[in-house]
């Protein structure tokens, strides 16, 4: 399962929205109406509980030759993983480009495609709205 989300023009550089998003300790603010518990368990790695479903470890990868994050599910039942590439438009403006990839069974993939769609386009929106 694969979907993306592109955001509007963000009025930040490239490099502010990077260095913002890979701090993980920003991800509680990002994520606070999505989650109902955030609990960072060390520099690259936290967990999140989304709505009824269990906690998810995810652990940050950055790239900082092509300013992409990658948050990976630490969980061999809910495999996946969500990249947020940073895209420069202007020195002065970017977007980003969320895509959560996941391989479910096709009866998971009925159930949870509608909730993560939702929670991918509330992660991008909640990165538009960011303040630098």
């Amino acid at each position: 399962m694969e979907i993306n989300k592109e955001s509007k023009e963000i009025p930040y550089s490239s490099q502010k929205i990077y260095t913002y998003i890979i701090d993980i300790n920003n991800y509680e603010n990002i994520l606070k109406n999505e989650i109902k518990s955030f609990d960072k368990i060390s520099e690259n790695e936290f967990k999140i509980k989304i709505g009824s479903m269990p906690g998810i470890k995810l652990i940050l990868e950055k790239n900082l030759t092509d300013e992409y994050v990658k948050l990976i599910s630490n969980d061999s039942n809910f495999n996946f993983s969500i990249i947020i590439y940073v895209n420069q438009i202007s020195e002065k403006s970017s977007k980003v480009t969320v895509k959560f990839i996941g391989s479910f069974s096709s009866m998971i993939e009925m159930m949870i495609r509608k909730p993560l769609e939702n929670f991918i386009e509330s992660l991008k929106n909640k990165i538009e709205e960011i303040s630098l």
